[in-house]
Order: structure tokens, then sequence, then C-alpha cells
């Protein structure tokens, strides 16, 4: 499962809505500079290693430096930054090992959510499956396809009930989608395979539970690869 807002940091800033967070509307608030400073690093238009600079950001939303080290904060649990002694806040690098830790935990998560969930599917999920996959074929905006990738794990998840299970998976996705984001600039690639879900789907109204889970514990592997190839 599986481009610039670096105004403050080097270009003049203009403002722009990006899904789910309007900055000229937004409280300046802690949450405001999270969502801000997250949706920049998972499109990738704030590169791995980027520096950024606490007194830029302060005076862009126009606040204190003390909002933006709470952001800070959070972002850091969230695994987004670094905080380096003495040298400062960077975007976090998307490394071999932490690509390997991550599909670590997906790898041992993802099969148990499943296993739960496919047996749960009604025929409405089908159709909401479906509907995703071909909103994924017709766009041509990878970022919006890094939502709607993230909509589709939505269904066909959601079924388990597994709450705090499906809050760290969607903690996961959060982040694929600043992989696939740098998968398709470096790689040029102009659209998305879907025909793996497509087959998963189909297994799993044919109620090949065991096939499926397969099916799509490859297609995370595959991903794995490509990631690390990447960042050799």
């Amino acid at each position: 499962m599986y481009t610039v807002f670096l105004g403050l940091f080097s270009l003049p800033y203009s403002p722009k809505n990006f899904r789910g967070f309007n900055i000229m509307k937004s409280s300046t608030s802690v949450n405001s500079i999270a969502n801000y400073l997250r949706h920049e690093i998972t499109y990738n238009h704030l590169k791995s290693g980027q520096h950024l600079k606490e007194a830029s950001i302060a005076k862009m939303f126009g606040v204190s430096r003390v909002p933006v080290r709470e952001a800070f904060r959070i972002l850091q649990s969230e695994g987004y930054i670094d905080v380096i002694h003495n040298r400062g806040v960077f975007v976090k690098k998307i490394s071999q090992e932490y690509i390997h830790q991550v599909a670590m935990v997906y790898e041992l998560l993802a099969p148990r959510l499943l296993k739960s969930a496919i047996p749960k599917y009604k025929e409405s999920t089908f159709i909401k499956a479906h509907s995703i996959l071909n909103k994924i074929e017709k766009c041509k905006n990878f970022e919006e396809v890094g939502y709607l990738i993230r909509d589709f794990a939505v269904v066909i998840y959601s079924p388990s009930k597994m709450k705090f299970v499906l809050s760290i998976i969607d903690s996961l996705y959060r982040h694929n989608i600043r992989w696939l984001s740098e998968i398709f600039e470096i790689s040029g690639t102009q659209t998305y395979d879907i025909s793996t879900h497509r087959k998963f789907l189909e297994y799993c109204k044919q109620k090949k539970t065991g096939e499926a889970i397969e099916l799509w514990s490859n297609h995370v592997e595959k991903i794995k690869r490509t990631l690390t190839n990447l960042h050799k």
C-alpha cells in the first residue's frame, strides 16, 4: 500500500488550501502548525533531512516559538521529524532501517485485521472499495491518490472493529502516503497499479480469506522491496 510549500524556508510563501486544513482560516494553534507541517512532510514538499526553522515557522503563523516547539514534539512522537541537540529540527530521513521497522509492524498487524474483517464484508463494502479504486484509476494527482489508498484501507480493515490496532495501521498509512509521493517523484510513475487490490476483493467475495491475505502480504513485501531499493 502502498509537490510546493517551501515558502517559509526558502521561497516567498503563498497560502493555499489542502485537504483537511486551510491555513488562512485555521486558528494559530499547536494543532494547526502540526497539521500544516505534517501535510508538507507527507507530500514531500519538505524533503528528508530538511532543516525546519523554528523562528521562521513562528513568524509565518504569527505566534511565539512556544506553540511551534509543542508542534515539533507532536511530530517527533509521530516519527515525522528528528530533534537533534545543538543542531535543530530536521525532517526525518526515510532510511532502510525505518522502512523495515514500519513494514515489520504492518506485516504483523495487517493479516490479523484482515482475518477478522474479511468474513464481515457486506455488499456495501465491495461497492465502496471498488468506487475508491475507480477514482484512483482516473486520478492524476498523486497527493489525492495517497488519500484514496488510505480510504481504501479504511474500507477493508474497519469491519474488524479492532479500534486500537486500526489506529496504529492508520498512522502507518499516513507515512505510506509520504513514501508513495517519493516513489512517484523519483520514478516518474504516472499511474498507480491497483490490479492487486481488485484481485484481493475478488478473493474476498469468493470467501477465499486465506488467498486474499496471502496476496495482500505479498503486495506489502513488494512495496517494501521497492522502497528499500530507492534508499540504497
